[in-house]
């Protein structure tokens, strides 16, 4: 006969997370070894997202359309840091506490509500800075008279409600939520990998107008700089790809079979995608020579002030 006391328990389990709490039960190692990595992340991505907001904010210099996207994305990754991160230690602590039942549906609803949310922000965010390279190289001397400061915040703006529309519907329905993410990840992949095999074409095409055209407008377009530029936003992307290609084939998996197995991968795929937040200031630093002496700068005058 069947223990209708457990059976409440699954029920209420399903209800809160989508996922019976019954098959999270792992070995105690592995949500150790999860709840440091995770700590770890939360304060990397926090100092690190933090510092190059700070730096772009105050730098009236490094104020333009693609810094714009920048710091929208870094400021969805210092969310991840003070927000998800926080939250993914909590809701591992709990399981790993007491992992027969969650007692309290608060903690897993929002966890799931956040970093659903974030996570749609990060991809569009990253999609639309692939969108803006590609714009740089179409719309050629056209672009700084196309592509502003104020439209581009209208676009991170837009961007952010966007990402809001997986976690209204994971409300009421958790499996159409996982389904409209799994639609999202898919479509900003689209639309990263034309843009790119556009900007190809484009330099590989028509590298030689461009540069006859630079003789006459050399101050309206540097390609030197647009290649830089495109190629630290590819590896922002490639980043990106290698930590979210494991968190959508989980979810896939999740969908078509729902087991201990599966669950794990996406627990695992899921620190992936929070360590990208950790990530991605490493590559700001690092290829922007501007952000960089800047940040420097700015660490100095600190430094002095507190003398």
């Amino acid at each position: 006969m069947m223990d209708l006391s457990n059976e409440t328990n699954i029920s209420q389990e399903l209800i809160c997370y989508g996922i019976p709490v019954s098959i999270l039960v792992f070995n105690s190692e592995i949500y150790i070894t999860l709840m440091g990595l995770n700590i770890l992340i939360s304060i990397t991505a926090s100092v690190g997202n933090l510092f190059v907001l700070v730096t772009i904010w105050r730098s009236l210099h490094l104020h333009s359309p693609s810094n714009t996207l920048l710091f929208g994305l870094a400021m969805s990754d210092l969310c991840v840091g003070l927000v998800s991160e926080p939250l993914t230690v909590g809701f591992q602590a709990v399981l790993f506490k007491n992992s027969s039942k969650i007692t309290s549906c608060t903690l897993v609803k929002t966890l799931s509500l956040t970093s659903t949310f974030l996570t749609a922000v990060t991809l569009l965010t990253v999609t639309a800075m692939s969108v803006d390279r590609y714009l740089a190289i179409y719309l050629h001397l056209r672009y700084d008279q196309m592509v502003t400061e104020k439209r581009t915040r209208k676009v991170i703006l837009f961007l952010w409600f966007i990402s809001s529309v997986p976690s209204v519907i994971m409300v009421f329905d958790s499996m159409t939520s996982y389904l409209v993410m799994i639609l999202i990840i898919t479509l900003c992949l689209v639309i990263i990998t034309f843009a790119w095999i556009k900007i190809y074409q484009v330099v590989r095409h028509h590298q030689a107008q461009i540069q006859d055209q630079m003789a006459v407008a050399s101050q309206s377009f540097n390609m030197a700089r647009f290649k830089n530029s495109a190629i630290n936003t590819m590896l922002v992307l490639v980043i990106v790809l290698l930590c979210y290609t494991p968190f959508l084939v989980s979810k896939i998996c999740l969908t078509v079979n729902l087991n201990r197995s599966n669950v794990l991968f996406f627990e695992i795929s899921l620190t992936f995608v929070l360590l990208n937040s950790s990530l991605n200031p490493l590559v700001y630093f690092w290829r922007q020579r501007d952000l960089r002496a800047q940040a420097k700068q700015l660490v100095m005058t600190f430094c002095c002030q507190t003398q």
